[in-house]
This record gives C-alpha cells, structure tokens and sequence, in this order.
C-alpha cells in the first residue's frame, strides 16, 4: 500500500486539473486524443496519418479511449482523467516492480526499506506531478524496470521482452540493453545473453515488422522526427547557448519546429556537432567503468551485484540525457524510478534536480523563450545538477562499494 500511495497524486492532478488549464503546456494529452480517435476510426499509424513516436506508443494513448468509447463521444474532458487514471495505475504498478527490485538487492537503499522507497517516490511524484500525469512515458519506463527485475531474477528472454516493448514504446530503454546483459557478462555466459538478444530482437521485428509492410519507410518516421531535430533550449547544450547569449548580451534566434523550442544561432551547430562524439566518448568510458566493475564484482564475491545492475542501468540512462540534443519536460519520467534506488547523498541530489522540472516548465517556461536572466540561471542549475549525478554515478562505478581496492585493482 505504501508503494502505490504515490500513485493517488496522479490521479488527484488529473481530476482537479480544469480541461481548459492544460494549454498550453500540457496540450500533448490533446494530440493523444487526436491519435487514438484516429486509430479507433481505422486508420493505420504511419500510413494513414502521421505519427512521430515509435509504433507502441499507440497503447497509453488509445485504451483511455477505448474505455470510455461505449459510452458516447470521447471529449478532451473525459478523455484527460481517463488518461490520468491510467498513469496513476502505471504508478501503482511501477511501485510494486521497484519494490521487488529492492527486495532482490537492486538498490541501495540501506536495509532495504521498502517504505523509504515508497518516501522517495512521494517526494519524486510531487516534483515531475505534470509530467508523469500528462505524458505517456510512465508506460515505457515501467517496461525498462521490469526488464531490470527480470535480470535480477536470471530471466533473459523476459528481460529482452520488457525492453523491446519499452523500446518500440519510446526508444531509450534499448540504451540500457548492455547494462542489463551485465547480469550474465562475468563470467561471460553466451546462452542468457543470445536468448536475452533474440527476444529483443524478435519482439522489435514481429511489431515493426507489419507497419513496414503497410507503411514502407514511412513507418521509421519516428527515428527520422528525432534525428531531425534540433538544439532544444532545456537540453544541456540548449541551456548553455542561452546562458552564452545572456553573458554577452547577444541572445540566440529561437525556431518552433518539431513541438518545442530550438535554440539557433552561431553557436547551436557546433554543440549539434560535437554531441555525437560527447555521446559516443561517455558510452565507452561508461561501458570501460562498468566491465571493470562487473569483472571486480566477480573476482570478489562471485558473481555481479543486483545492485551493480540497477545502478548500470541508471548510468545509462543518465548519460543517454546529459548528451542529447533533446531534453523536454517528460524526460523527467525516465529518471524518476532508476534515481528511487541510488545511495541517500545521490538521491537528494537527483530530488532536487526533478524538483526544479515545473518551476522550468511551466512556471517559466514563457520567460525562458523570452531569455529572461532568472529562468536561464535555474535551467543551467538544473542541467548541471543532472549532469553532476552522472559524474557521481559513474564515478561510484569505478569505485566498487563493498570491494576491497586491493582486490579491485588484482581484478582489473
């Protein structure tokens, strides 16, 4: 019960909320509605009408739908708590999965206190409220949990299941996929991990699979939607060309493509240019950091920590946001879970870093397309919060807990 209390603030949110309140801000549950009316009609994502998230998002938004459809014409009114309710029970579910994680040591939490967790996602729940409410992303991050518990409990084909479908419902679960083979790297066992591999793979192909026969390459619009974006003004390159302009007096030029703010200018092309190889470098030390960690672990004690697994997999995930050229509002919803079980000093960090999501968006949102001084100072703020717990978080990776450094340094 303690676990799915977190669960009642969704559905407090998306009853109080006055239908007319949620625009601007909050209109992507609108475009919701437009896409599962337009499904529920017949039509075929990617063939019939445009879709820019990957085929599985279609679930979240059309069974809010489909529920109330016997009972008259679906309006944005009913529709909106509906939605709500149906994040708020994806947050009673995401609970239970974190609960068995901490139950199988995936955590640090000390002693394993699932009402600390239960605490945790509280005060996590109360600062990302509108986004978990008004977004879908509460239904992949569960899948990429349950793929972590699936790997705790030493089921690859599961775990492959989980993240697929988590992957073709919004793409970062599959940054996580190496972390999570972790569990059957040291030593290196080939069998969990092809069985892990070929249900990832095969769930990816029966699913896309029909939208390319019906679609062609239009059913990959959503890979070419992100990779056409640009510099969006809340990523951590965004906020740095902001706090440039605003240091010397020269703001950069705005556009409002692809449903946010990009910020352009003189500036903007080189940090697009230099993500990529930023993303690639914190991949590889991360990946270097981690086998070092696993192979430790194993001279050690045996056998990978449950706790190295989780904690891989937040790093992952951490590092897949502080590198990319996009950080919109819902992003959050990745974080809320994986940074529920990191070490106490981490967890505030992280508490403080999600607190300041709705003080960015919406509070300021409006001054900060303006590049008023106050919303820049707390966006960079923000950015470096987050950017500052990947370093921590790598950073405890390349120095196992519990290990002795004799034996850390032999093993590696």
């Amino acid at each position: 019960m303690w676990l799915i209390a977190p669960a009642l603030i969704l559905l407090a949110v998306g009853v109080l909320t006055p239908t007319r309140s949620l625009f601007p801000d909050q209109g992507d549950v609108n475009l919701y509605l437009e896409k599962a009316r337009a499904i529920a009609s017949g039509g075929v994502p990617y063939r019939d009408f445009a879709f820019e998230y990957p085929p599985l998002a279609i679930l979240p938004m059309v069974v809010p739908y489909l529920l109330a459809s016997p009972f008259g014409q679906v309006t944005l009114d009913v529709y909106k708590v509906l939605f709500a309710g149906g994040e708020a029970i994806l947050l009673g579910l995401l609970g239970l999965v974190l609960g068995r994680i901490v139950r199988g040591g995936g955590s640090a939490i000390p002693g394993s206190s699932e009402r600390e967790l239960a605490g945790r996602l509280v005060l996590l729940t109360m600062g990302a409220a509108l986004a978990l409410t008004w977004r879908y992303d509460l239904f992949p991050a569960l899948l990429l949990m349950a793929g972590i518990a699936a790997a705790l409990d030493g089921r690859p084909a599961a775990t492959g299941v989980a993240v697929a479908v988590g992957t073709l419902a919004k793409l970062f679960p599959v940054a996580a996929l190496p972390a999570l083979a972790s569990r059957w790297l040291a030593p290196i066992d080939p069998r969990p991990v092809a069985r892990l591999a070929a249900t990832f793979a095969l769930v990816i192909a029966l699913v896309l699979g029909p939208f390319l026969l019906s679609a062609g390459d239009d059913a990959l619009a959503f890979v070419r939607y992100q990779t056409q974006r640009g510099l969006e003004i809340e990523s951590v390159g965004g906020g740095l060309a902001v706090l440039a302009g605003l240091i010397t007096g020269r703001p950069p030029e705005l556009s409002f493509g692809f449903s946010a703010v990009n910020v352009e200018g003189s500036l903007a092309p080189a940090i697009l240019r230099v993500l990529p190889i930023a993303t690639a470098a914190a991949f590889g030390l991360l990946a270097l950091v981690g086998w070092r960690r696993i192979r430790a672990e194993v001279a050690a004690v045996g056998r990978v920590r449950p706790v190295t697994v989780s904690t891989l997999t937040a790093a992952s995930v951490l590092v897949l946001l502080v590198t990319s050229k996009v950080y919109s509002i819902q992003y959050v919803v990745w974080l809320v879970p994986l940074v529920a079980l990191l070490p106490r000093p981490q967890f505030w960090l992280a508490a403080v870093a999600v607190a300041l999501t709705m003080p960015i968006h919406p509070v300021l949102f409006a001054a900060l397309v303006r590049q008023e001084a106050l919303p820049i100072l707390v966006l960079v703020v923000r950015n470096v919060l987050v950017v500052g717990l990947t370093a921590w978080v790598v950073a405890d990776l390349a120095r196992p807990a519990g290990l002795e450094p004799t034996t850390f340094r032999s093993a590696t």
